[in-house]
């Protein structure tokens, strides 16, 4: 077919046009002003970032935190076990911040963002499994009614949402379409109040650095996983290798953290988590902690996973990576039978065989997953792997994770960007007084 002169100029504007915004809906540029907040991302009030953030006794506890542009003086969340619409002085109870300060601004920071100061209060004697409605001031000026659930201290069925890799894989800060696009979705599954979800177990890497100007912006992406009605989804969090800078301690702050953000949490009256670092030695004090941490878990608890950065069974990089967690932590995983791991860093989706003793073991392995699908671009994992043969599995796939414990079982599932189910597993509980049988009989 023959194309005119004319057609072909119109043609060439299109393409001139329409390539940058498609460019632009990709990934789009932060706007060169200090502090410039992505138009699309919504005005900013007089409150922002507002956020939970569990880590110990989430039944009981929970740390409060958001934004403000100026210091301010006075700081407090106002909260209460029924809606009050936000009018201050109805509110049955108040509690004033533990820590206030400067988010570290480095000169880098100066381009892309303006200064933001922290804010957190520790909330203590919750009860369990109820709805709290809360209110974020600062000085005379105060957010909107939000509300968040504690978890249940009881053996009620609850599902999880575990994912890692939030970051992007640059040091400018952009607009980050794909994070936005799974936060939307974590959102979508939070909202259905069937799924039962009490909170999101984040595997690390938050941004490309934990520093302000791409602090900020991840602070503001999360803020679309509250629902519509103003439901909050608390965080346990997980440092990562892109987590070193201070801005992670002031992003997730704890008063009663005494270790270098490793720890247990109890998630319900059978389900445990360990959370790991992988940032610091993984033998030593740490290796130590896990040993003494991981028995009265496992006794405690029908449902025993832990979550870390660095996989210790990769799906992409060198399988000498993993050697250290390998050595220093699978083998007190296996003496005291956690059922899963979740594991990020490597940007892919995978799952590997149940895994004892450095091979198959389809009765009593331990099921590695995760590599981080929470917005970072994707690579192409390695399925010639050993662990990763089927009924293991791994592909380059943007995805969270959701588990639903049960009493008879867990069920795992990989979501997809578009709400696709990428991946589907279930265990049933472990036998742990035949597992306790079989290892003495190998220690005779």
């Amino acid at each position: 077919m023959k194309i005119s002169r004319r057609q072909f100029v119109i043609a060439g504007t299109l393409l001139t046009v329409a390539a940058p915004l498609w460019l632009a809906s990709q990934e789009a540029p932060a706007p060169n002003v200090p502090g410039g907040r992505p138009p699309e991302q919504g005005p900013e009030g007089p409150t922002f970032h507002e956020r939970v953030t569990w880590m110990k006794n989430p039944s009981t506890e929970a740390v409060l935190s958001w934004t403000t542009r100026t210091p301010g003086k006075d700081h407090r969340v106002y909260y209460d076990t029924e809606s009050r619409g936000g009018k201050l002085e109805t509110y049955a109870q108040k509690q004033a911040t533990f820590k206030d300060g400067r988010y570290n601004f480095v000169q880098a920071d100066e381009q892309y963002a303006k200064p933001g100061y922290y804010h957190h209060v520790h909330l203590t004697n919750l009860k369990p499994n109820t709805t709290y409605y809360v209110v974020f001031a600062s000085d005379d000026k105060a957010s909107r009614e939000f509300h968040f659930r504690t978890a249940p201290a009881d053996d009620a069925d609850f599902m999880v949402l575990a994912g890692g890799d939030s970051r992007l894989g640059k040091e400018t800060p952009t607009v980050h379409v794909d994070r936005r696009k799974m936060n939307e979705r974590m959102a979508k599954l939070f909202a259905d109040e069937a799924n039962n979800i009490t909170c999101l177990v984040h595997g690390g890497d938050y941004c490309m650095t934990a520093q302000w100007r791409h602090i900020e912006r991840w602070l503001t992406d999360h803020e679309l996983t509250t629902t519509p009605a103003g439901r909050l989804l608390p965080i346990v969090p997980t440092r990562g290798n892109h987590d070193s800078a201070v801005g992670f301690e002031e992003m997730f702050a704890y008063p009663t953290l005494d270790t270098p953000y490793y720890y247990s949490t109890q998630l319900s009256s059978r389900v445990g988590l360990v959370t790991l670092n992988t940032e610091i030695s993984v033998a030593g004090d740490q290796r130590d902690w896990l040993k003494a941490e991981l028995p009265p878990m496992r006794e405690k608890n029908r449902w025993l996973f832990a979550i870390y950065h660095r996989p210790a069974f990769s799906s992409v990089r060198d399988v000498q990576d993993g050697a250290g967690r390998r050595g220093n932590w699978v083998p007190l995983f296996e003496q005291n039978n956690i059922d899963i791991a979740y594991e990020s860093h490597d940007h892919a989706l995978k799952r590997t065989v149940p895994i004892r003793s450095s091979a198959i073991d389809p009765k009593n392995g331990i099921v590695y997953f995760g590599d981080g699908g929470l917005g970072v671009p994707q690579r192409k994992p390695d399925t010639n792997r050993w662990w990763l043969q089927p009924p293991g599995m791994a592909q380059s796939a943007h995805h969270v994770h959701t588990i639903k414990f049960t009493k008879d079982q867990m069920r795992v599932q990989a979501i997809g960007m578009e709400g696709e189910v990428l991946d589907d597993f279930t265990a049933k509980p472990r036998d742990l007084a035949a597992l306790a049988a079989e290892a003495a009989k190998m220690k005779i």
